[in-house]
């Protein structure tokens, strides 16, 4: 079973839980509760959101790339909330390909439902080894 660690806000959980149903979701809250998941287990995917602990998502893409035991582990950040001009959003793809993360997925361009959710699936699983 594949895992994931997701470092995002409460309201998006729904959207994980349908999006990766069938694979573990570890969730994380504070920078502490994702350092601290990342510490005690091996994951096959980090997901962070833009808002992730009060913006912290370029903080929490640093720690990962910077740990020899996770720096291998595929980053998809994302943004499930508006907030951000389109300039802004370029800007965020620039800074995160800088930060060696591997995508950055606008989920205001999936409809919450099944077909968003199978697509938020399938750039995940894209990922995955074997």
């Amino acid at each position: 079973m594949k895992r994931i660690l997701v470092a995002d806000l409460p309201q998006m959980d729904g959207r994980y839980a349908a999006a990766f149903a069938g694979w573990q979701v570890d969730l994380a809250r504070t920078m502490g509760e994702a350092c601290q998941a990342l510490d005690s287990a091996r994951y096959d995917l980090v997901a962070i959101g833009v808002y992730f602990d009060d913006s912290r998502m370029f903080d929490l893409v640093r720690i990962v790339r910077g740990d020899d035991s996770h720096a291998e582990v595929p980053i998809l950040c994302v943004r499930g909330r508006p907030g951000f001009t389109a300039v802004t959003t370029r800007s965020l793809e620039v800074s995160l390909k800088a930060l060696a993360a591997d995508e950055f997925l606008d989920l205001l361009h999936f409809g919450d439902d099944d077909a968003g959710n199978a697509a938020l699936r399938a750039a995940a699983a894209r990922y995955f080894k074997g």
